[in-house]
């Protein structure tokens, strides 16, 4: 088994980068999920609600995250470190955990991007968002503003036997994993616990629920019902439907395209 694709999502809900290499930090991939957008409330944005937030690219430069609208082409370049220093308690789902702001001009060019009032904040280093109890090991597991696990892991043989019962073939960013993993059976990732990774380590704790997300398209046409509905057809558990695996993170370390994940 090897990594054949990394992935970071800067931004939560925002566009994808595909990346050669990758830091294993505390929390996730490094850059990945530290920026969330956030209404009135200071409740998480995402695509479930706003599926036009697909339309929006970041590129990672030397000074930061440049942001493209692929709607009209402008951009913005987000700064590495915020730009204020009011920290302010934020909501992802049932997480409240703070963050700051990264600026108010940054703010307004989202705000006016997507007809909605909203503000880009950062989550700190010193800000700590802990995992579900039930599903920490440790006890002082960390998370970014992802959904709610640091890595996500998806087999190219899981999503080549899903594109086999579909009528139009998905591309694998449409299930936005960390990893992207080569060598195994379908659905083989389901059981994966301890992984090595390089000097990187991390854990299989819990399969993922799947959402309405994974029916947007990277173009931008309305949603359709799948792949959603095929999966429900077969990867049915109760009432999730499942399609990959969420790890936490037992040592940190880089990874990369090409690098053998070995079972522990």
């Amino acid at each position: 088994m090897q990594i054949s694709q990394l992935y970071i999502y800067p931004v939560k809900s925002l566009a994808g980068i595909l990346v050669e290499k990758a830091k294993v930090t505390d929390r996730g991939l490094k850059y990945d999920r530290r920026w969330v957008l956030v209404d009135e409330n200071n409740y998480h944005i995402t695509q479930r609600e706003m599926p036009e937030l697909l339309a929006f690219v970041p590129t990672v430069l030397s000074h930061g995250i440049r942001i493209t609208n692929t709607k009209n082409k402008d951009s913005i370049l987000v700064p590495f470190w915020p730009l204020t220093e009011e920290n302010v308690q934020i909501k992802v789902w049932d997480d409240v955990f703070e963050a700051t702001e990264v600026s108010a001009i940054i703010s307004e060019w989202f705000s006016k991007s997507l007809d909605k009032k909203v503000r880009l904040m950062f989550q700190k280093d010193d800000s700590r968002r802990e995992i579900e109890t039930k599903y920490a090991i440790k006890g002082d597991e960390i998370v970014s503003a992802a959904d709610g696990y640091p890595i996500l892991i998806i087999s190219e043989e899981s999503l080549a036997d899903l594109n086999a019962r579909l009528e139009e073939p998905v591309e694998m960013l449409r299930f936005r994993p960390n990893i992207v993993v080569k060598g195994i059976d379908a659905f083989e990732e389901d059981k994966l616990g301890h992984l090595k990774i390089g000097l990187a380590e991390i854990i299989g704790v819990k399969n993922c629920g799947r959402c309405i997300m994974i029916t947007n398209k990277p173009d931008g046409s309305p949603r359709g019902k799948e792949p959603l509905k095929t999966l429900s057809q077969y990867r049915l558990e109760g009432n999730k439907v499942l399609f990959g695996r969420n790890f936490l993170i037992s040592k940190q370390g880089e990874v990369e395209i090409g690098m053998e994940v070995l079972p522990l």
